[in-house]
């Protein structure tokens, strides 16, 4: 019975760090299963234009996958190599009736799109996190979805982006 209560507050101690971090998400759909690759927050690099401006650049090499040659056919799609980040900026939002309203960019391999979305707000004892999601169209990036298995698995074309960004990622 103590190993059991033990277990069970380790599991959620962990759960808890886990949910308190940021992270962005990307989920697959092919015509056989869908899987999700994350970036975690250890991995965000910010970059700041001037005191309005942020761009949040997720190393495409940093999305942990369920399995090993999923991450490899990811960096491969994205071409990590030449483009080595995928962008998030927040370039414009507005509260209104404690709905967010904002306007994003995603820039993946040099080509940026802007999307208007719902942002969510959550909090944690230490920080404060923007959330929300968007379907990508990979062929909006001249990205034409993968075919494995002599043709027997196909990528589908539009993936979900889903996002939970630290505030001071965002805003100054």
């Amino acid at each position: 019975m103590v190993k059991l209560i033990f277990k069970l507050v380790f599991f959620f101690m962990i759960a808890q760090v886990y949910a308190q971090s940021g992270t962005v998400r990307i989920e697959v759909q092919t015509n056989v299963n869908k899987f999700t690759c994350s970036c975690d927050e250890e991995s965000f690099v910010c970059k700041e234009f001037n005191t309005n401006q942020k761009v949040l650049k997720l190393p495409v090499a940093s999305f942990s996958c369920p399995k090993r040659v999923i991450e490899k056919d990811l960096i491969e799609l994205f071409e990590a190599e030449k483009y080595p980040n995928i962008s998030i900026e927040i370039i414009d939002y507005v509260e209104s009736n404690s709905i967010i309203s904002a306007d994003i960019k995603i820039t993946i391999k040099e080509v940026e799109k802007v999307y208007q979305l719902q942002l969510g707000e959550t909090y944690d004892s230490q920080s404060f996190y923007f959330t929300g999601s968007q379907e990508l169209d990979l062929t909006d990036y001249h990205i034409e979805p993968p075919v494995k298995a002599l043709g027997l698995v196909k990528v589908k074309p539009v993936v979900d982006i889903e996002f939970r960004i630290p505030e001071e990622f965002v805003l100054n």
